[in-house]
């Protein structure tokens, strides 16, 4: 077998951690960072990828060395790591599966020219994930997520290359600059950071989705450099879209006088709108599918991610759903993120910008919690020494766990305290 066919007998769960990715950080927060405040926050995107590397490749790397779930890493430190998970994951699940479906429903909207109440159309989008996810499982998931990251990142390429030619208008009077003592700013700057990549628990997804790979391969888990080839390849691919999301806001929308509505409907239309300005008229149904796709991806693998871990997680901390099948478990907790995320739409809505904001600065207060017990983990007995990264990515960790504390104290005492 070949050098490519051996890695593309293993390439999958780096993809499937980019669909998770690039959605409502990279597509909302992002170009909304470019759009509001230029380029002053490029460096605050590449940052936030580089101190989160260490929290999100244990998920690859520590299924390779053990053959198990990152869970078991959380168990064997002791029970209140297992339950902080299991919290978190559970009280953000319902409000994270609502937000990346609420984006993806305006997009949707978009195609069909209709105006439908938001809470139906997330209930539609919802429903045909259940289905997609009972007839093809992970295999479908898969294959599918290969077509829609690589059709994204292409005509995102070329829209960010025609977006430095665009003729846009800008106005004469200075546009908005950062402030760290500007409560508003520091808001927005920890709601980029939330998840930028992704939540960090999502590297118990990638644990999750290589073992479902194994499976695929026939109880065949791939060697570490293979595993690790396509876990980078995903992250920072992720890491560069991030970047040209913003760059794309900033040079079509920056100090234009727009900005970004907070209805979800009207949201897709600019943002297709940013495509098309740069790319012209013509491009309009490609990017306006390849959005969608993109968004659906991401409601996608959310929506089969949360009930995967939180069922593995739920047999851990409740002893009575031990003796309960972990795949009669998963669908029941699928029902439960459906119902729930339906439910906030329909009766808590007010703005899809508040809540894309609430959901990104609750991960961003959940990530020290969360990087600390990865960093135990990475560096504990589970781990051989010989298995571990290298002492740099040792420094880079401990530096990302300070920066996550110090910084969410820092933002609580901006937000409610001066």
């Amino acid at each position: 077998m070949s050098k490519l066919q051996t890695f593309l007998k293993y390439f999958g769960p780096g993809l499937m951690y980019a669909g998770a990715a690039v959605g409502v950080s990279h597509l909302v927060q992002s170009t909304r960072a470019g759009a509001v405040y230029g380029y002053e926050l490029l460096g605050v995107v590449i940052f936030a990828n580089i101190i989160k590397f260490p929290f999100f490749e244990i998920g690859t790397r520590y299924t390779i060395v053990t053959g198990k779930s990152l869970l078991d890493g959380y168990q064997n430190l002791g029970r209140w790591p297992i339950w902080i998970f299991f919290i978190i994951s559970f009280g953000t699940m319902c409000v994270i599966v609502a937000t990346v479906t609420l984006v993806t429903s305006g997009l949707f909207a978009t195609i069909l020219g209709v105006e439908i109440q938001p809470w139906l159309l997330c209930a539609i989008i919802l429903s045909f994930c259940f289905l997609l996810l009972a007839v093809g499982k992970y295999s479908a998931l898969d294959k599918l997520m290969k077509w829609i990251v690589i059709g994204l990142t292409l005509t995102t390429i070329l829209a960010v290359f025609f977006s430095f030619f665009a003729n846009v208008p800008k106005l004469s009077t200075p546009a908005k600059s950062f402030s760290l003592s500007d409560a508003v700013d520091v808001s927005f700057l920890i709601a980029l950071m939330g998840w930028m990549p992704i939540p960090i628990e999502a590297a118990v997804w990638q644990s999750d989705w290589t073992l479902a790979k194994k499976e695929q391969n026939g109880g065949e888990l791939p060697p570490m450099k293979w595993a690790l080839l396509d876990f980078h390849i995903g992250y920072w691919g992720t890491t560069v879209l991030a970047i040209f999301f913003l760059i794309l806001g900033s040079n079509m929308m920056y100090n234009t006088g727009g900005q970004f509505s907070t209805n979800a409907v009207t949201f897709a239309s600019e943002l297709i709108r940013l495509y098309t300005s740069s790319l012209g008229s013509w491009a309009y149904p490609i990017i306006l599918l390849a959005a969608f796709f993109t968004m659906f991806s991401t409601t996608l693998t959310c929506f089969d991610a949360y009930p995967r871990v939180v069922a593995n997680a739920s047999q851990r901390v409740i002893p009575r759903l031990a003796s309960v099948s972990r795949e009669k478990l998963y669908w029941i907790w699928i029902v439960v993120v459906a119902l729930g995320s339906v439910g906030i739409l329909a009766f808590f809505l007010t703005s899809m910008k508040g809540l894309v904001d609430f959901a990104t600065t609750a991960s961003f207060l959940n990530a020290p919690i969360l990087a600390l017990i990865h960093h135990l983990i990475l560096f504990g007995k589970d781990i051989p020494k010989e298995h571990r990264p290298s002492p740099f990515v040792n420094l880079l960790s401990w530096f990302g766990i300070v920066f996550l504390f110090g910084f969410s104290i820092y933002f609580l005492q901006v937000r409610f305290f001066s």
